[in-house]
Parts: structure tokens; C-alpha cells; sequence
């Protein structure tokens, strides 16, 4: 009779979606642990952030150099990207000081983006063969595998705000709890700011919940009280003014900026992002694989296209319309960037909509799962697995 129990238990585990969720981050964990071998980066600048905080500054104690981003401000240096990866990176940095490894949190990071993104297409209705094939491409039919397994500046970012999306989007799918899901979208926009331009859709996804129970708006409240009264003072401290400004100022003194009057987001940018999204081709070289994703970047028409199928989406349901207001909204600061991002695999940027994509891709499946979509998400997971390997193992051929 024991016996039984324990076999109907082990059943029982093995059956478990969270099983499989945390089975579908640690392949995704190994996978970019084998790409990456867990290299320290040297453009660590949220290690450096998180030091001087654990010294009681704002300001890097000790600047390591000109390729750290960092603005000199009042004689001091500032790191100013969004800050939520040095928060991750405080336990850390505490324990190994300026030896903490930034990559091994972003591919960490990347393992519960993954694990996350199980959850979300199961939780839309899609079969566990299907799920695992849309991990898949959430890895390596995107810039996610990259930009985890560098741990770069930029790139942990990324990382981060992925992932927590994808757990904003699980709890929308799941038990709807309000303060979970702010807390999760907060984390996401902590790390890239333009992730703050879904709320509008998660608060309206919510508004039902909030509507039947407005006490549930205590909870939310206090959660937008622990991020916004720190990072106010935050930036009270380094700018003299509650709004992070960080970046305009990195652009105005750093930057091109300096010679070009325009704002770091203008409709002149539109033409030339529509061109790098869509249109910059691969190079072609003689040898295998032919087809070499471009350093500074490949459209999303080469490296992604099994994102066409999120179009098949039934827009009927409302959160297939609240998933396409969200890829809209948080498109916009991308679209209108003077910058493509620079040294890339593929198109990074495209990782602020990516987890909405993915969501619609899951609907899409769920509605028709049709074996045509097969081809585009196989090719968009053998081209970032091929172009991956070319950039660790292979990065002669680059040139």
C-alpha cells in the first residue's frame, strides 16, 4: 500500500505544471550556461552600482573606466539606466564585492523568463508539446538567449524585464491577484523603462477584480509606494528632482545629443527603425552557415518569423485586444528611437513586446493549433541556436 502511495505520488509530481515550468528554466539555465560558460562581463556597471550602494553612495565609489556607461555629473559618476538588476545584484556583490557575476544573474534571470513562459501558454490552453516549442522560441527565436548569456549592461536589462513580464502576464492568466501583478510589471519597468507603458493594460485586465473588491487597490497602492518613494528619493538625490533624467542627460552630454537638437525619441527616427525591424537583412558568406546575423543587428523578418503568427490570434477576446494595446504601447519608444541598440543578435529592442507576442502566439495555437506554424517557429530556434554559436564559438566569421 505504501508502495502504491509513493507511486501515485511521484505520478503526481511528474505531472505537476510547476514541474515542469522549473524543468523548462533549468534547460533554458544549461543552455545558455554552455553558449556563455557563465563569463563574468566586463560591462558590469549594475556590480558597480550596487557596491556603491552597499558604500552609502549614489555614485560609483570607484570608476573603472570609459566603457562603463556613467555620466559625469558634479564631478561624480552616475550609472543611469533603470536600476532593479543592481537591486538583484546587491546580495551578491555583498558576498563577492566587485567579483559578483552579472551573467550568471542575467541567464538565471532568462531560466525564470522561460519557466514563466511555460505557465503562460499553459495557462492560455496550449497542449505541453506546444508549450515547450514556444519556450523555445522565447530563447532562441529571439535576442532573449543573447542578451542573457552576455550579462552586459544593456543586455541584463533585457533580461530582467522579460522575465518579469512573463510573470505579470502569468498571475493575468492565473489567479489575478492585483498587488502580484503590480508587483511583477514594476519589477519589468525597474529594468526597462518602457515596460511602464503596459500598465494602462494591465490595469484595465484588472479592473473587474478591482471593481468587485476596491480594498484590492490597497494592496496594488503599497506596492507602487515601495518602488516610486525610493527611486524618487533616488533621483532627488543624484538630479535634484524626483523624475529620473538620467538618460536625457547621458544623451545631451554623452551622446549625439551634444550636436543634434532633436529628443532622443522623435518621428524622424520612424523610417529608419521600420528599415532595421523589418527590412536589414543577414549577411550572406560562402561558407556555413551562409547566413551570418549582422554585429549590429537583423530584422525580425529573418531572425523571428514565427512572430506572424501571433496575428492569427482571435481578436475577438478581450485579452487578445489588451495584448495587442500592450505590444502597441510598449512599441512606441522603440519605433521612435534614435538609436537600433548597437551590437546585437538580431533586434533587442523587440524584447520590450516580445512577452505580449508570445502570449498572442500561445492564442493563436490554442485557437488552431495548425502545423504550418511549425516551419516558422523551427526556423526562428535553428537560426538564434546557428547565430548564437557563431557569436560564442565562431566570431571570426563576423568580420
Amino acid at each position: 500500500m505504501q508502495r502504491t502511495r509513493a507511486v501515485v505520488t511521484r505520478f503526481a509530481i511528474l505531472r505537476d505544471e510547476r514541474v515542469h515550468a522549473v524543468l523548462a528554466g533549468l534547460l533554458a539555465v544549461a543552455a545558455l550556461g554552455l553558449y556563455s560558460g557563465f563569463r563574468p562581463t566586463v560591462f558590469n556597471n549594475f556590480v558597480w552600482l550596487a557596491d556603491a550602494w552597499l558604500h552609502g553612495k549614489p555614485y560609483l565609489p570607484h570608476f573603472p573606466g570609459d566603457y562603463i556607461d556613467a555620466i559625469p555629473y558634479h564631478g561624480r559618476a552616475y550609472v543611469y539606466q533603470a536600476p532593479f538588476p543592481a537591486v538583484l545584484m546587491l546580495p551578491f556583490v555583498a558576498i563577492w564585492g566587485l567579483g559578483a557575476n552579472e551573467t550568471a544573474v542575467s541567464i538565471a534571470l532568462a531560466g525564470l523568463g522561460v519557466a514563466a513562459g511555460y505557465r503562460v501558454a499553459r495557462l492560455i490552453g496550449v497542449s505541453r508539446r506546444w508549450a515547450a516549442l514556444l519556450c523555445a522560441f522565447l530563447l532562441f527565436g529571439t535576442s532573449y538567449a543573447y542578451c542573457a548569456a552576455s550579462g552586459d549592461v544593456w543586455f541584463i536589462a533585457h533580461s530582467g524585464s522579460v522575465a518579469f513580464t512573463m510573470l505579470a502576464l502569468a498571475e493575468m492568466f492565473g489567479a489575478r491577484v492585483p498587488w502580484r501583478v503590480a508587483l511583477w510589471a514594476l519589477c519589468a519597468a525597474f529594468c526597462r523603462y518602457p515596460m511602464a507603458l503596459a500598465f494602462p493594460a494591465y490595469a484595465i485586465a484588472l479592473w473587474p477584480q478591482v471593481r468587485e473588491a476596491p480594498r484590492r487597490l490597497a494592496g496594488v497602492a503599497l506596492i507602487g509606494a515601495i518602488f516610486a518613494i525610493p527611486s524618487a528619493l533616488y533621483n532627488y538625490v543624484r538630479w535634484g528632482t524626483i523624475a529620473d533624467v538620467g538618460f536625457t542627460k547621458f544623451y545631451r552630454t554623452m551622446d549625439i545629443g551634444k550636436n543634434d537638437p532633436a529628443p532622443p525619441f522623435a518621428l524622424k527616427n520612424l523610417a529608419m527603425q521600420l528599415h532595421f525591424y523589418f527590412v536589414e537583412p543577414p549577411r550572406v558568406i560562402a561558407t556555413a552557415p551562409y547566413l551570418i546575423a549582422g554585429q549590429f543587428g537583423t530584422a525580425l523578418t529573418y531572425t523571428s518569423p514565427a512572430l506572424l503568427i501571433a496575428f492569427f490570434a482571435p481578436i475577438r477576446e478581450r485579452a487578445v485586444q489588451l495584448l495587442w494595446f500592450a505590444t502597441a504601447c510598449c512599441a512606441i519608444p522603440a519605433l521612435l528611437y534614435y538609436s537600433t541598440g548597437m551590437v546585437q543578435l538580431g533586434a533587442r529592442h523587440a524584447l520590450d513586446v516580445i512577452p505580449f507576442l508570445y502570449a498572442l502566439i500561445a492564442f493563436a495555437i490554442r485557437s488552431r493549433p495548425s502545423r504550418w506554424y511549425l516551419p516558422l517557429l523551427f526556423w526562428s530556434i535553428l537560426f538564434g541556436v546557428v547565430e548564437l554559436a557563431v557569436w560564442t564559438w565562431a566570431p571570426k566569421l563576423l568580420g
